[in-house]
């Protein structure tokens, strides 16, 4: 590992740590997990998992700080999706986030 300045090592480890402490929640997860296949607006994302909309979107907002999703405009909504880092983390059939210290597998909910 190469050391450039004590800030940017800092600065790196505040990032992961911020990024584990968003994925640490369940619903948090759950959103990642839906979002892994497909865009959604908070309407949907409420709908589909079955949480409030005001919790949703404070989840999301976690999530978006984290740099984990991001939001397009749409009309009077709001579309979310996973971000490009995020899904360089992840395997071929989305099932599988790999941050190097440690990995989400998600199941399907079928199973």
């Amino acid at each position: 590992m190469e050391l450039t300045g004590n800030n940017s090592n800092v600065e790196s480890h505040l990032n992961w740590t911020t990024i584990l402490k968003a994925l640490a929640d369940e619903n948090r997860l759950q959103i990642i997990h839906t979002l892994l296949n497909n865009e959604a607006s908070v309407q949907d994302l409420s709908t589909i998992l079955g949480i409030k909309t005001y919790n949703i979107s404070k989840h999301l907002k976690i999530l978006e700080t984290s740099g984990l999703v991001r939001k397009r405009k749409e009309g009077v909504h709001r579309i979310y999706h996973i971000t490009e880092n995020l899904k360089s983390h992840l395997s071929s059939n989305n099932q599988v986030l790999d941050l190097g210290c440690c990995k989400f597998i998600f199941e399907d909910s079928a199973r």
